[in-house]
């Protein structure tokens, strides 16, 4: 067990100095983002500083930034799934050897997740009220204590199927498949209900009627399962033109064809959302108005949101 231990520490080591080691473009990129995310570190202490206000939040606007990255990165860590469902279920040999890296997107972007939701606490040093038999969880009455759980629920999957996979790889035996195969069929589930449980903390608000929508759960899931996929695709054409790592254009074409038919499914609901916001023309539409067509003379939000429809659109072609 000690030996054991030991040359798993030896194996987290030397993954740790691997990851410092590349060309000159490798350490540029990772500079630029060093930088970045000291500019970040150094806004963050101002905030911590002069409170939540300065980040232009307020109870009148109480999301920004913070919570809409949080609620995107939830998608790309739930949409890994779709690499390992066609790999284990199907057995999609094209996918089988690049499913890995859907499994380690999706612990990058949890930790994401995470990060965001400290940042945009007021007061992060008291997240412990969340802990269990520290805290008061307040489960399953809060939909808050659900997300706590689903997502490090989600993390540790993912964090012991990644870490088993590469330690039997540098190892060079091949995996047990009791050690990690029912923890894929987990992940499988529980990668849609991280997103199901991050929209029904929206839908729950009926203080918020754009939100107050039960079509939110279903668009989460569409919409998750077309951008990660999507960015998984874009990694994946700069790991096979910058490195040796063998990825073929057959498996590129598969998340091509899951994007599509997730886009088409995505759209629909977006334009169900809409027919229902606009056509009845309740004071329940205001939200949807300002959002799409402004109000008032107020139209920040109006170039954006068209642009992100026309992208969908495009993309969609």
């Amino acid at each position: 067990m000690i030996t054991a231990a030991r040359n798993y520490l030896i194996f987290i080591r030397r993954c740790t100095r691997i990851a410092f080691v590349g060309d000159w473009r490798y350490y540029a990129w990772m500079g630029l983002l060093t930088v970045i995310s000291l500019l970040g570190l150094n806004a963050y202490a101002k905030q911590l500083v002069h409170g939540l206000i300065v980040t232009g939040m307020s109870d009148e606007v109480s999301w920004g930034v913070y919570i809409a990255n949080f609620t995107f990165l939830v998608g790309v860590a739930a949409a890994a799934v779709m690499m390992v469902i066609p790999v284990y279920i199907y057995d999609n040999e094209e996918l089988h050897d690049l499913v890995i890296f859907g499994e380690l997107l999706a612990v990058a972007a949890i930790i994401m997740c995470l990060a965001f939701v400290t940042v945009d606490l007021g007061r992060p040093d008291r997240f412990w009220h969340l802990i269990p038999g520290i805290g008061q969880l307040n489960f399953p009455r809060s939909m808050l204590s659900w997300d706590v759980i689903v997502l490090n629920g989600y993390l540790l999957l993912n964090v012991h199927i990644c870490g088993y996979l590469l330690y039997c790889r540098y190892q060079n035996r091949k995996p047990g498949k009791w050690f990690y195969i029912p923890f894929v069929f987990t992940a499988i589930v529980w990668a849609v209900s991280i997103h199901t449980v991050t929209a029904f903390l929206y839908v729950g608000l009926g203080g918020r009627p754009f939100w107050n929508a039960s079509i939110v759960g279903p668009r989460f899931l569409a919409s998750a399962f077309t951008a990660g996929p999507a960015i998984i695709i874009l990694a994946l054409q700069i790991i096979r033109h910058f490195t040796r790592y063998r990825i073929t254009d057959k498996a590129l074409l598969t998340l091509r064809s899951i994007v599509q038919v997730s886009m088409i499914i995505n759209v629909f609901l977006l334009l169900c959302e809409v027919f229902k916001e606009f056509y009845s023309g309740t004071t329940h539409g205001v939200s949807a108005r300002y959002l799409f067509l402004g109000l008032h003379g107020y139209h920040a939000l109006v170039p954006w949101i068209w642009t992100a429809i026309a992208l969908n659109l495009v993309a969609m072609v």
